[in-house]
């Protein structure tokens, strides 16, 4: 399977679309009950993430492959104490002794303590993760050193942002061993959106907006269907991170990879290199 689930919305109320706030626990473990019938088998989760480590723990996670990121380093600390501190909140949150891989939460990081690698690669040596790597938002964010000395890369990828997929850094991905996860196939849900319900700040990008709505019906999907079957149709990624509000939603997700996308079909007209409008963090909504 090659879903991951992501778990921001066990400890926040996020996304765009989100009109149901924090998912509770007992809908946690359901939507966990069904990500297992269907072998889906990683779960992406952060420090950062409000109390989703904590949700988690209370819930049965020893048969997924947990993900973590390490909480963005302030100026001025001690990088080895902050690493090892913030995994070991994590390792007591979740009720494991180990989980298979951790991120720095902000790549830019590496700027500022550029041990920080080192500090991952002992964590691995003595067994507390598998594998150690980036949380990137920008292709340029990466660069050869860093692809040589990581296991694991998680990035954005959508029918809007193909930044990464127009270059051939996914190809240098596979050929240096680094596993790749992607995140935002929805755009915080903003593709699923209909017209007169996206917010007034996506105005400027309403054309491309309405583009790909009309291809989802020229292509007899659903916009769900279209999203997440051009993501996961990508063959150099190996895990595409989806954020559920419920169980439904996740079996929605699941019944749209029944849908499947002709080979050859090219949504290069659906780019956008706007950041402001691909980049979440940018996002001026209030």
């Amino acid at each position: 399977m090659k879903l991951a689930l992501g778990t921001v919305q066990f400890g926040l109320n996020y996304g765009v679309s989100n009109r149901s706030g924090k998912t509770k626990t007992d809908e946690v473990k359901r939507i966990l009950k069904l990500a297992k019938s269907a072998s889906l088998n990683t779960i992406d989760t952060a420090a950062a993430y409000g109390d989703a480590e904590a949700v988690l723990g209370n819930c049965t996670i020893n048969d997924f492959n947990i993900v973590s990121k390490v909480k963005p380093l302030p100026n001025s600390c001690n990088e080895e104490n902050w690493v090892h501190s913030c995994l070991e909140h994590t390792l007591a949150d979740l009720n494991l002794k180990a989980i298979y891989g951790l991120l720095l939460h902000n790549a830019d990081d590496l700027k500022k303590y550029p041990s920080l690698l080192n500090v991952l690669y002992n964590l691995k040596a003595d067994n507390k993760v598998a594998k150690i790597g980036l949380s990137v938002y920008s292709p340029n964010q990466i660069s050869q050193p860093i692809l040589e000395q990581i296991d694991l890369i998680q990035l954005p990828a959508n029918i809007f942002d193909q930044r990464f997929l127009t270059t051939d850094i996914l190809r240098k991905f596979k050929k240096n061993d680094v596993e790749v996860h992607t995140r935002s196939a929805f755009l915080q849900g903003l593709l699923l959106m209909s017209e007169g319900e996206w917010p007034e700040y996506f105005n400027p990008i309403k054309q491309s907006l309405e583009l790909f709505h009309n291809m989802a019906k020229r292509l007899n999907m659903t916009p769900l269907a279209l999203a997440i079957n051009y993501v996961v149709g990508i063959e150099a990624i190996d895990k595409v991170v989806i954020g559920v509000n419920s169980e439904a939603q996740l079996e929605e997700i699941l019944l749209a990879l029944e849908s499947k996308l002709e080979p050859n079909i090219f949504f290069n007209e659906l780019a956008i290199e706007d950041e402001s409008f691909i980049n979440p963090t940018k996002w001026q909504l209030s």
